[in-house]
Formats: structure tokens, C-alpha cells, sequence
């Protein structure tokens, strides 16, 4: 079995061994998989995520091989994680921009290693808090506030709705699945509308039920989430509801609660 960690700002990962295949997600720096095969022509590898366990595609040239007893650390440590839209990290081989949600591997003081080679930290640093608050939660959803929507996107320069959601948890601290229909079943289900608390998830289904699109609920009547872009919409019993076009853009499925404040 081989292992490998993304050391590259953003790495698009995607559905088949091809350039042309579609994006289904991304890796950012700091994030460790096992390799699953090579392709034929050994231009692509297939990998596991160890984070969220999600499966695609990514270019061989695209990542550093590291050993199996360093992916078993990186699982069995918390990680710093990057606080700062983009942020240098340099090496002796390079300088390279790490972006918001980054991880920041075994870091001590400023330094960390991949392999054998050393890395420098400089930039903004992450403290979860030991008790969370709304205001703080609204404040890291607001960081992603006009990203584009990118399917398959991860960051500031693109993120899909899941994707939106399960950065903004894993700064806050929690391991969310990629997909929205697999985030559906995490946490505990709210039945009433009245009893939403800032940072609930709310969940949305198209006409045969399954679970579409996913936001994360700001106060009772406000919701944000990733639709053409990261943005601020009213909810309400119905669903979403586009004060600009006037008309309900998701219909709503369930309610659940992960964080608790």
C-alpha cells in the first residue's frame, strides 16, 4: 500500500483518470491518502481521502509519497489549520500558497516536515476556541462570503455546497462527509423550524426526495450557503427563498444538528 499528502495549494481530483473527467472534489495542502491503483499508462493514481474517505483521480505528478507510519500520525493528530485567505509556506525547494482550510501538518513552532524535507509557516494560525459561539460561527462562514460556485470546488476560489459546508465544519473543529446526501444522515435531526440555533445544517431534496443541496443556518429566517455563489438567503417552512428573483430557488428536506453551542 502506497500513501501520499497533497503538497500543492489545491489539487483537482476527479471521477476518472482523465483531464477531461470530471471535478467530484479537491485536495488542499496538508491533506494525506492511501493510493488505491495506478493507471495503465501511470500518468494517474486513485486514492482515498483519509479526512472524508471519498474516492477519484488525481495527476502522479501531483502529490509527495510519504510512509505508511507518517499517514498513521497524520490520522491519529489534530492539525493546525490555515486561517488566512492565502498564506506563504516556504521550503528549501520551493515557496508555496496555502489557502484557507489548509492543513498544516505536525507543525511546531513554525516549522513542520513532510518527508524529509522542512517546511516554514508563515502565516495567520487557527485556535478553535474551547467553547464555541454563534457570533464565531457566523464569523468562519462569513469568510467564504461570494466564493464562486464550483462543482466539486473546496475553496476560495471555487467551492460547491457541500464542499462550503464541510470546510467551514473542519475549521470549527468537526469531520463532515463530502457529499451532501452522506452529510444528511450526520448529526442529530431537529423537527421544528422554531428550534434552529446558528450553525444547524438544513438539507434540500428535489421532487423525488433525495437530498440536493445543503446550507447552514445563520439565525431562524437566514441561511448561507453556496448557490452561484456563497450567499446570504431567507428560509423559511417552505424552503429558500431568492429575495432578488422573488421566487423559492431549494425546497426543503430536514434539519440537523452537529454543532452545540
Amino acid at each position: 500500500m502506497q500513501y501520499g499528502i497533497c503538497n500543492l495549494s489545491l489539487v483537482p481530483v476527479r471521477t476518472e483518470p482523465s483531464d477531461k473527467s470530471e471535478l467530484c472534489t479537491q485536495l488542499l495542502f496538508g491533506d494525506v491518502f492511501r493510493v488505491l491503483q495506478i493507471s495503465e499508462n501511470e500518468k494517474w493514481i486513485e486514492i482515498q481521502i483519509a479526512f472524508d474517505q471519498y474516492q477519484g483521480w488525481i495527476d502522479a505528478k501531483q502529490y509527495k509519497q510519504v510512509s505508511e507510519a507518517y499517514y498513521t500520525a497524520h490520522l491519529m493528530q489534530s492539525h493546525q489549520v490555515c486561517f488566512e485567505d492565502v498564506a506563504p509556506v516556504e521550503s528549501s525547494a520551493a515557496q508555496h500558497l496555502i489557502l484557507l482550510g489548509s492543513s498544516i501538518p505536525f507543525l511546531s513552532g513554525r516549522k513542520f516536515q513532510i518527508g524529509q524535507e522542512q517546511y516554514t509557516f508563515d502565516g495567520e494560525l487557527f485556535q478553535i476556541p474551547s467553547v464555541l459561539t454563534t457570533d464565531f460561527v457566523k464569523m468562519v462562514c462569513l469568510r467564504y462570503m461570494h466564493t464562486p460556485y464550483l462543482w466539486g470546488g473546496k475553496s476560495l476560489f471555487g467551492i460547491d455546497c457541500s464542499g462550503f459546508v464541510q470546510q467551514v465544519f473542519k475549521i470549527l473543529g468537526y469531520q463532515l462527509q463530502r457529499d451532501a446526501y452522506q452529510q444528511a444522515v450526520q448529526g442529530q435531526r431537529i423537527s421544528n423550524f422554531e428550534d434552529l440555533s446558528t450553525g444547524d445544517l438544513a438539507f434540500f431534496v428535489n421532487d423525488n426526495g433525495r437530498v440536493i443541496h445543503v446550507g447552514i443556518i445563520l439565525e431562524q429566517n437566514l441561511i448561507i450557503h453556496a448557490h452561484a455563489k456563497v450567499r446570504i438567503d431567507k428560509l423559511d417552512e417552505v424552503g429558500i427563498y431568492n429575495v432578488e428573483t422573488k421566487t423559492y430557488s431549494h425546497k426543503l428536506g430536514h434539519f440537523t444538528r452537529i454543532l452545540v453551542i
